[in-house]
């Protein structure tokens, strides 16, 4: 078995616990004092285990009521009492997998803000009593200097503890740099849906304004040739009513010179022969019968007999035959 060399150093071992505890302070909740799990991000920047902020503001005495539940409003933080909305909390997927690593160190949850100690940070090997100064990847968990070179681990891929806690934070950065690139092209891409949101919003609101115009223009024009049209056919009434009168008021009178000559004729041949023959000269001087081609014309024709039907402009509207 090759030798462990440099990872039996107890200076860089501390160092290395150190920083984990450090780190491990950052990843601890300040509701339960555990490691978080399924951390969950606040307004105001600070973070909890989800079911423990759930509990937190269900407790009797917190400022909003119950009911409010069913329509979350502020609540406050349980770090720094800043009002927060409870609709708004985000998953912190960073912190769940920086606590899920040391988790697996199997190293005891700090206070958050706490600094423990070196000293205090190298948790003893149950077994063997010594340091967990090493990390087994294979297994996943802290082992002492005396566990590395037993059989269990003999084959292991074995790890000073201040490696391992480097190799996970590089693992963390580099996902870290990921994410705040995914979050950047997210940001763009809300600020773009925004901007093409507003101006589908612009141009809907102008198109309803130009159909409202048009509209408008429109109900105008057919209340004006409404009006024009009616009172056209009302002037064509009156004339209608007017030529109407004079025809039947002429041909009465005609009626009536017909009908007296007539009568005239009649006595004419009921008289004797000598008178008739003497009368018959007067009845024909008087135009009893003036003879072809020398009738009166006829009474004047309805107006608008002679004028084309009306024009149509669309479905049960006519408009006025040109010219009026």
């Amino acid at each position: 078995m090759a030798a462990v060399g440099p990872r039996t150093d107890p200076g860089a071992g501390a160092e290395a616990l150190a920083l984990a505890a450090e780190l491990q302070g950052e990843t601890t909740c300040s509701i339960c004092l555990e490691l978080f799990r399924e951390p969950v991000s606040v307004e105001c920047g600070h973070s909890f285990c989800r079911s423990c902020i759930a509990r937190c503001w269900e407790r009797p005495g917190v400022e909003a009521p119950a009911a409010s539940r069913a329509l979350p409003g502020p609540l406050p933080c349980p770090q720094c009492r800043e009002p927060v909305r409870p609709g708004q909390l985000r998953p912190n997927r960073q912190l769940a997998s920086v606590a899920t690593l040391l988790r697996r160190f199997g190293l005891p949850a700090a206070a958050p803000g706490e600094r423990q100690p070196a000293e205090a940070a190298l948790a003893a090997c149950v077994q063997h009593g010594e340091p967990l100064k090493l990390y087994c990847q294979d297994d996943g968990r802290a082992i002492c200097v005396v566990c590395d070179r037993a059989r269990e681990h003999r084959a292991h891929a074995v790890l000073p503890l201040d490696e391992a806690v480097q190799e996970a934070k590089e693992l963390l950065e580099s996902r870290l740099k990921v994410l705040k690139k995914d979050l950047e092209d997210y940001e763009v891409f809300r600020s773009m849906e925004e901007k093409e949101s507003k101006e589908l919003l612009k141009q809907m609101a102008a198109e309803r304004e130009k159909v409202g115009a048009e509209f408008q223009a429109l109900r105008a024009f057919l209340v004006e040739q409404e009006g024009r049209l009616l009172g056209r056919l009302e002037e064509l009434s009156r004339e209608v009513t007017q030529k109407q009168n004079e025809n039947i008021a002429q041909l009465g009178g005609e009626i009536t010179q017909l009908s007296k000559l007539s009568s005239q004729i009649q006595e004419t041949t009921r008289k004797p022969d000598l008178d008739f023959l003497q009368e018959f000269k007067n009845t024909l001087s008087s135009g009893a019968d003036p003879g072809p081609g020398h009738r009166q014309p006829p009474p004047h024709p309805l107006p608008g007999s002679e004028e084309r039907a009306p024009r149509t402009a669309g479905p049960g509207l006519a408009l006025p035959p040109t010219p009026l």
